[in-house]
């Protein structure tokens, strides 16, 4: 009774009251180049997957993160391949529960787990031309989708106001 009550307490505080539950394949209004994406899971195992693109385009650019008990890796779609292991793992804690937290500038793709950077990546060291052009440009954002394919995203959050 007393766990049910802290965490009704963590609700009403403000802890988790702004995530929302992953629907995939719905489109969520949500401009990346003025507010980071925040997806919560408590999975090891599985994907994190979504999309951006503009309302009048088809799905622009993806970004995937394969979680694992031997580690984590990612793909920026255009700009890396094969997948490759974050430069920081991320620590586990006993509660399994990981935000990630992305955010795209014009210029990089930083992603945050449970508050420790664990990838910038800048879209100039990429050597596929596509990287600039779908990422690095503002006007493509406006939207993003999670994917059917995505298996470990529970929750998002979209409050986070980037500042360049």
């Amino acid at each position: 009774m007393l766990a049910l009550f802290g965490f009704i307490l963590l609700l009403t505080n403000g802890v988790f009251s702004d995530w929302t539950p992953v629907v995939r394949n719905q489109a969520i209004p949500l401009d990346l180049t003025q507010n980071w994406l925040k997806v919560r899971t408590d999975s090891l195992h599985g994907r994190i997957r979504w999309m951006t693109g503009r309302e009048d385009t088809k799905n622009v650019g993806k970004m995937m993160v394969w979680l694992s008990s031997r580690g984590m890796r990612y793909i920026i779609e255009g700009c890396t391949f094969p997948p490759q292991w974050f430069p920081v793992q991320p620590d586990i804690p006993a509660d399994k529960i990981l935000i990630w937290e992305f955010v795209k500038t014009r210029t990089s793709m930083e992603v945050y787990c449970n508050g420790v950077e664990v990838l910038n990546y800048r879209f100039a060291d990429s050597n596929r031309p596509y990287c600039q052009q779908v990422w690095g440009e503002a006007e493509n954002s406006g939207q993003i989708v999670f994917s059917p394919r995505d298996s470990a995203s529970k929750y998002y959050d979209q409050s986070g106001e980037i500042v360049e």
